[in-house]
């Protein structure tokens, strides 16, 4: 008798599968007893929700995104629905909305003068030059372009149709409630903290590319190989070997650095050409260093990838 699996990839997707349940929990907990806390308990809660949303972002939805975590297909779509809430949009939006990143990689604007990747850091700048760090970073959520996220969920079908208009309207009924129960809460706490929680998704967004060389497939993202971000962020600072091969699993990340580290070269960051950038590595940690001071190194490779390309060719084109 075949033995019952669960997980489709990996008994290790139980931890960020959990990890993003109690995000959902840190959600209802601290809008149920912000009342409660102490002003310093505020703090910290509002720190940690705020942080909450990027984390899974950068992490737990980013994986369940490329690699889904169960066996079975109904099991993935209710965890989508989890994941809405967690992250406050519908999770099937966000979805394609990281896939087309991968399809355009960052690039810079075309002919048409506008690029391929939606959250590309060159798509709102005026030259060719990347757009300013706090100009991206507070603004980009507010520059989703939902016409063409609409026009990709219609083309995969009806049964993507219907994930999206149940994810809206759990998503829409949740935070009725939550303004019903307490508005003053919602208004200012929850909004606050889950906007900060977007912007320092897109200042991450904004490093993991900031100093690569769009258009160039080898080279197009900034990796980090700091032990400790790695186990806390689940190797995403792998990430430009992730862009070589978004179908690789969190799991093995540092193994597939391992086998390419023959023919990969790093090379650690210059300065920073843009200067409100300058001035924020310069407060943070230095130059050359991550947002929270781990290394960053802008990462080559010389082998050909022809499957990375194959896998996002039938992933977006299909949209």
């Amino acid at each position: 008798m075949s033995k019952l699996r669960i997980f489709r990839y990996s008994a290790m997707d139980a931890i960020p599968a959990l990890c993003t349940v109690g995000n959902v929990a840190l959600i209802f907990w601290t809008f149920l007893n912000v009342h409660s806390l102490p002003w310093w308990g505020v703090s910290l809660a509002f720190a940690a929700v705020a942080v909450a949303y990027c984390w899974n972002l950068q992490c737990l939805s980013h994986n369940f995104i490329h690699n889904p975590f169960f066996t079975w297909p109904w099991l993935n779509r209710a965890f989508s629905v989890v994941e809405t809430v967690a992250l406050g949009v519908p999770h099937v939006f966000y979805h394609h909305y990281h896939l087309n990143h991968h399809w355009g990689d960052n690039d810079k604007k075309g002919p048409d003068g506008s690029t391929k990747d939606w959250s590309s850091i060159y798509r709102h700048s005026k030259d060719d030059e990347p757009e300013g760090f706090w100009r991206y970073v507070l603004l980009g959520y507010f520059r989703v372009e939902m016409g063409p996220l609409l026009r990709t969920v219609w083309r995969h079908g009806w049964d993507e149709v219907l994930q999206a208009a149940v994810e809206t309207l759990v998503l829409g009924v949740f935070w009725a409630t939550m303004a019903w129960l307490d508005w003053r809460c919602f208004a200012f706490f929850y909004l606050p903290s889950y906007y900060l929680g977007w912007a320092m998704s897109y200042a991450e967004g904004y490093f993991e590319h900031y100093g690569a060389q769009p258009g160039n497939p080898y080279a197009n993202s900034v990796s980090s190989y700091n032990r400790l971000y790695n186990l806390l962020w689940f190797n995403n600072g792998y990430h430009q070997e992730h862009h070589w091969d978004p179908k690789q699993h969190w799991t093995r990340m540092s193994q597939l650095h391992e086998r390419s580290n023959t023919s990969w070269r790093a090379t650690r960051r210059g300065r920073s050409r843009c200067r409100t950038s300058s001035r924020f590595w310069r407060t943070i940690g230095g130059r050359g260093k991550s947002l929270f001071g781990f290394p960053m190194k802008i990462t080559k490779s010389t082998r050909p990838h022809e499957r990375s390309w194959r896998h996002l060719s039938s992933q977006f084109r299909s949209e």
